[in-house]
C-alpha cells in the first residue's frame, strides 16, 4: 500500500510538473495595432523599442515588432535560438509589406545576406585567424540589402549606403540574441496616398523548407519501372518557402 501511495504521488508531482512547463511555453502573439514612432535609428540597437519586442511568432522563436512615422515603416526582430540565429544570419530576416492587404507578394527587404565569396574565405582560414564569435565573422560578409517589388528600384542587391531611404542592420546584443532593424520609406511601397487602409505584413526568418514526399511505398509483388520483385518507389524531395506570420492591420496615425 505504501508502495502504491509512493508511486501516485510522484505521478502527481511528475504531472503537476508537466502542467507548469506546458502552461510557461510561451504562445504567437500577433499585435492589434501599429504605434506611431518618430524616435527609431536603424543601427540593431532595440533599446528604443524598450525592453522586449511584445510581438511573438512561435513556430521561429522570433520577436518583432512594427511601426510607422509619417513617411516611413519600420520594423524590428529579435531572435535568441542559437540555430535560428544561423539561419537568420545566413538566409536573412524577411519583411514583405503587401499595400492590398491581401496575403500575397508584395513589397520585400531581406537582410542580411552575406556574401558568399566572403563566408568561403572566412571558413578557409585557420583556428587563430578566425572572430571568437563566427556570427560576427559572417555580419562582416555582408555587402547588401536585397529587395523586391519597391517603386524605383530594381529588384536584387542595393547598397547599404543607397539613396532609396531603404536602410537595414543586424546587432548581437548583450543578451547574446541577434537584433535587427530595418525602414522602408512609403513611397518605395506606394503607400503617400493611402494611410486608412489595411495593410498586409509577412514576418520570418527566411529560407527553404525540405519535405519528403513518397515515403518509399512498396510497388507490390510483381512491381512496374524497373523496380522489380517486392521493388520500391523511391521518396522525392519537394522545397517551399518559409511561410511566416502574416499580420493585417492599418498604419498608424499620429497622437
Amino acid at each position: 500500500m505504501r508502495f502504491q501511495k509512493t508511486n501516485l504521488l510522484i505521478c502527481t508531482c511528475l504531472l503537476l510538473s508537466f502542467c507548469s512547463v506546458y502552461a510557461q511555453k510561451k504562445k504567437s502573439i500577433v499585435p492589434t495595432a501599429i504605434d506611431f514612432r518618430s524616435d527609431i535609428q536603424i543601427d540593431g540597437d532595440l533599446s528604443e523599442w524598450g525592453d522586449s519586442l511584445r510581438n511573438y511568432y512561435e513556430k521561429q522563436d522570433l520577436q518583432y515588432e512594427i511601426a510607422n512615422d509619417e513617411k516611413q515603416i519600420y520594423v524590428a526582430m529579435r531572435v535568441k535560438d542559437g540555430s535560428w540565429q544561423t539561419q537568420a544570419l545566413h538566409q536573412g530576416f524577411s519583411f514583405l509589406v503587401n499595400k492590398e492587404g491581401k496575403k500575397k507578394e508584395g513589397a520585400s527587404i531581406i537582410f542580411p545576406i552575406p556574401d558568399r565569396e566572403s563566408l568561403r574565405s572566412l571558413a578557409s582560414k585557420d583556428k587563430d585567424e578566425k572572430p571568437a564569435d563566427i556570427r560576427e565573422g559572417v555580419l562582416k560578409a555582408v555587402r547588401a540589402i536585397f529587395i523586391v517589388g519597391m517603386a524605383d528600384v530594381v529588384d536584387g542587391p542595393i547598397s547599404l549606403e543607397n539613396n532609396y531611404g531603404i536602410k537595414a542592420a543586424v546587432k548581437i546584443d548583450s543578451s547574446d540574441a541577434v537584433c535587427y532593424e530595418a525602414v522602408i520609406p512609403f513611397e518605395r511601397i506606394g503607400l503617400e496616398q493611402e494611410r486608412d487602409k489595411e495593410v498586409a505584413f509577412n514576418i520570418k526568418i527566411n529560407g527553404i523548407i525540405m519535405r519528403t514526399v513518397g515515403g518509399g511505398q512498396p510497388m507490390g509483388r510483381y512491381g512496374y519501372g524497373g523496380y522489380g520483385y517486392y521493388g520500391t518507389q523511391p521518396s522525392r524531395k519537394e522545397t517551399q518557402q518559409e511561410p511566416g506570420t502574416w499580420i493585417i492591420l492599418p498604419l498608424a496615425k499620429p497622437k
